[in-house]
């Protein structure tokens, strides 16, 4: 391969990695027109918090099956000072469970006037807690924060994914 063709190689590669990333975090929606985004539906919006309730088989015969209550709550977005971007508005996303779990994995999203703007992903191991933030840059709008949790009770078990639930919306002057 010539040395004039690679940097074209390169970049081709790199696009369709970047291409298979964003369809890995960013839902699949209907067309839109280039500058169009399109709003954003949370299972629970403005709602804050929710509960996810998981059932573990009983591990010995005649032994109860242990419900484990896993609470999702989204914080309100909040201003920043420092950090990335010199400040900005962040999103907090917290789950808490009632029992020791073997994975909690908590997603948390920031929108910005309806739209998702950035997204972060973070997992705990034999953990009742787990929490995920992210950052964007501070602009004029509304902002709120959405989150969400997949549980696996037991190594093996198959996850629980819980709606996505919204926090309140601030505005920011």
């Amino acid at each position: 391969m010539s040395n004039d063709t690679r940097p074209f190689v390169r970049r081709a590669a790199l696009g369709a990695f970047a291409a298979a990333l964003v369809s890995l975090v960013v839902p699949s929606a209907p067309a839109h027109a280039a500058t169009a985004h399109p709003a954003v539906t949370l299972a629970k919006p403005g709602n804050g918090a929710g509960v996810l309730t998981l059932t573990v088989p009983a591990d010995r015969p005649g032994a109860a099956p242990l419900t484990i209550d896993c609470t999702v709550t989204p914080s309100t977005p909040f201003r920043y000072y420092g950090g990335p971007y010199g400040g900005g508005e962040e999103g907090l996303a917290t789950v808490e469970c009632s029992a020791v779990v073997y994975k909690i994995q908590v997603d948390v999203a920031l929108y910005y006037n309806g739209s998702q703007v950035t997204y972060n992903s973070k997992s705990a191991y034999n953990a009742l807690v787990a929490t995920a933030d992210t950052e964007y840059p501070l602009k004029q709008g509304s902002y709120q924060t959405g989150a969400r949790a997949t549980i696996t009770t037991v190594l093996g078990g198959t996850p629980v994914t819980s709606p996505i639930y919204g926090s309140a919306v601030v505005t920011l002057p």
